[in-house]
């Protein structure tokens, strides 16, 4: 799973894009939630690089069931005492891991998607 600052990090650093086509052609097959999108793309033409990773990478939609997953970790967080909740699309990114039952989250926040996947220990959660 990838979330919006790893997109950012595959378009702008090029030692990172050469990871990125390693693991793809090993038969690494990553995924952007949809939702995802809305963070990374801006609607301008400096949106170029960030749009061929999109490409080479497979998106998915979020069902109903996924998106109820993802309010049920954003709030399972708060009842931890944690003062500030995670985002929506970072729940939505973790629910869509949860969903694969074992993944690699690559995110630019690990502390929030460890926090919301403090309970699914067949989750890594890595910096790019």
């Amino acid at each position: 799973m990838f979330d919006s600052g790893v997109i950012d990090r595959a378009a702008t650093n090029a030692e990172f894009r050469w990871v990125l086509h390693e693991l793809l052609e090993s038969g690494w097959l990553p995924v952007i939630p949809t939702v995802v999108l809305s963070e990374a793309i801006t609607g301008r033409p400096d949106d170029a690089p960030a749009n061929q990773v999109i490409r080479r990478i497979d998106t998915v939609d979020t069902s109903q069931p996924t998106a109820r997953r993802a309010g049920h970790l954003r709030f399972s967080v708060q009842r931890t005492g944690v003062r500030r909740l995670s985002s929506g699309i970072d729940a939505i990114v973790a629910a869509h891991a949860v969903d694969a039952g074992t993944a690699v989250v690559f995110t630019t926040a690990t502390t929030d998607l460890r926090r919301l996947l403090v309970d699914h220990p067949r989750i890594a959660v890595e910096r790019p």
